[in-house]
Order: structure tokens, then sequence, then C-alpha cells
């Protein structure tokens, strides 16, 4: 080696150790473009043949990627959790995150257990009412390892999916956002709860709930009425109630098990749907289990207290339940792997659902 190839060698040493500190002590920003070659060769007085050797030995450690005719780009594996780049869980609400309650109260302690064993600290954020560009800049100024996304804004996931940030959806799905998703089986679960009461030889059952609302309203009654075609059945329009999942009507609820021709047995895939239905069946002086069946929906987490407990007087209902503890874990190993191969196709993950009957599953 000549004495010139060594002072290059040095010199490409140098100014990789200098890119390498300004990019883990975050003085360049996950998602940032770093100055352009022949840039970098002015200020630092260099070949550019130099220039490119500190360049390749940053993109072999995995800090940044070269972008044909864009140059290279700081990747977010550069924000490291073991240095205290925290992990962030965005909620599309202006709650604060200490007043989260059920599924998503459920989820953020779940992401903390995650968190913990591996030394990773988790910052919590909300996002209603809030601009994309706030949260992404907040994101940005935080210098997050990861984030998981509790939101369907496409302008926000799409500022995320170009900023390079390794990220993950839960509890919802956005077409083409280039983002993996991991999400409660609601197909299997609308599945499971048509097959069980076809089983029970019922012909004429209604769906009380959502529809169209959403990703997972459209999810759930897909899969019950999938489950009902195989077995011959349907569900017919007047017996299908639209009933909004944020406000669960006991009224609809009383009219529907009143009318002539009432259904005897009835798919409610949310929770508060399902105990509409059966207050109104108290009501009407109708017996759970003997002259109507119902399917409800619960978290596995709280299905002791928050499901089965509504039902004191006698046996509850089957319900289709999912675990949060699975979904933080999936979302988690998601996000890992993600920090490891960024160049990943995304991809949706399902967990599965499980029919109760009774405290017992089935």
């Amino acid at each position: 080696m000549t004495g010139s190839e060594k002072n290059g060698g040095r010199a490409s040493a140098r100014l990789a150790a200098l890119l390498r500190e300004e990019i883990l002590g975050g003085r360049i920003g996950a998602g940032d473009f770093l100055p352009t070659e022949r840039e970098l060769a002015r200020r630092h007085g260099l070949a550019r043949k130099t220039v490119g050797r500190a360049l390749r030995v940053l993109e072999a450690e995995g800090l940044i990627l070269s972008s044909p005719r864009h140059g290279h780009r700081v990747l977010s594996r550069a924000h490291d959790p073991a240095r205290g780049a925290p992990l962030a869980y965005v909620r599309a609400t202006a709650e604060d995150p200490r007043q989260w309650r059920e599924l998503h109260g459920y989820l953020l302690a779940a992401m903390q257990r995650q968190a913990e064993p591996r030394g990773w600290s988790l910052l919590a954020l909300n996002s209603g009412q809030r601009s994309p560009f706030d949260v992404a800049e907040q994101l940005r100024s935080a210098r997050v390892c990861g984030a998981v996304l509790d939101t369907s804004d496409a302008q926000l996931l799409d500022m995320i999916r170009r900023a390079g940030l390794p990220a993950v959806m839960v509890d919802t799905w956005v077409e083409d956002s280039g983002i993996d998703s991991v999400l409660q089986d609601g197909y299997l679960g609308g599945l499971q709860a048509a097959r069980w009461l076809a089983g029970r030889g019922h012909r004429r059952l209604a769906w009380f709930g959502p529809v169209g609302e959403s990703f997972q309203s459209r999810e759930r009654f897909g899969g019950a009425a999938a489950g009902l075609a195989a077995a011959g059945l349907d569900l017919p329009a007047q017996l299908r109630v639209e009933s909004p999942a944020h406000a669960p009507s006991e009224e609809r609820a009383r009219r529907l098990l009143s009318r002539r021709g009432r259904p005897t047995a009835v798919i409610a895939l949310w929770r508060g749907q399902a105990l509409a239905v059966a207050g109104a069946a108290r009501k009407l002086g109708l017996v759970l289990g003997r002259d109507l069946d119902l399917v409800g929906w619960s978290l596995e987490e709280e299905y002791e207290a928050g499901f089965r407990a509504c039902f004191r007087d006698g046996p509850a209902p089957p319900a289709v339940t999912w675990s949060v503890r699975d979904m933080a874990e999936a979302a988690m190993l998601r996000l890992v792997e993600r920090r490891q191969n960024p160049e990943m196709a995304a991809v949706q993950i399902r967990i599965p659902t499980r029919l109760r009957l009774d405290g017992e599953r089935v």
C-alpha cells in the first residue's frame, strides 16, 4: 500500500467517524439525506473517492442507505433504543395517554411490558386535533427508533413511511399504506360465531351492529356472512340492524326482537351491541340460551370483568375473544424485524380469535 493510499484510508475513517457521531447524536435525523459526495468533499478538503469510501463504511453498518438519484439517507436503525431512543405509540385521539381506557389502555400497557425487558422506553402520543406535520416533527425531534400506530391518517402514515421510520399499525389497516399491520382477525371471529349458531340449528339469524362503518365491521360482517353461506343460510336485509359501534341502541334491539318472525339468534360482535341485545331480551321476557341465542365480542383480557360479569343472573352468552397481549407481542417482534430489514414488503399479521362458552375456551 502506498503512502497516499494509507493517508486516504485514514482520512475516510476520520470522515466516517465524524458522520457516525453526528448521526448517532441526532444532529442528522432519520430520513434526512447527507450532503452530496461533492459537498462533503468540498467541506472536508477530501477527494470524492475518499468520501465515497467513508459512505460505504456507514452503509455497511446500516446507518445510511444509498438512494439512486437522491443521495444517502439516514436510516432509523441509527436511532438505537439501547442508547435511549424511544419507541413511540401514536393513537388518533386528543385524550391524554394517562386517560386511555379499555382496548387502548390495554394496548399501551402491553406495549410497555414488551419494551421493558428489552430496555426500551415507550413514548405515548396522541395525534387527535394535531396536524400530521406536527406529529411527524415530534417523532423526529424525539429521535424515536420505531412507531406503533393506532391511526388511519393516510397523510401521517405516508410521512412516516417516507421518512423510513420502522412502523407497524395495530388494530387497523389502510390499503396501500406500505406499512405493516397487526390486526384482530375479525373475519375469523364472524365465521366462528356464524358456524356455532348454525350448528345449533338456527335458521333465522340477525346481525346487530355496524356493517360498513370501519375496516373491523366489514371484516366481522364478511366472516359472519361467509359462515352462514357455508351452511346454506343468509342474513336478510330485514334482519340486519345497523347500530354504530360507539352508540349501541337497546331500543333498536328491542324493535328487532319484537318483530313478527323475530330472529332466534343474533350475532352482535361488539361488547356494547351484545349488551344492548341482552338488555332488550331481558325486558321482553326472553331468556338467553332458551328463547334466544346470542354471540358477543370481548377482549380476552377483560372477558371476566368486562363481559361475563354483566350476566350475573345466569350463564353468559358465547363471546368471540382475542388477546391484546398477543397483538402487542406480534407488533414488537415485527418492529424489531423491520429495523433489521427495512426493505421488507409490508404484511398483515392476524391475531386469532376464539369462541368462549360461559368462560370456557373451545
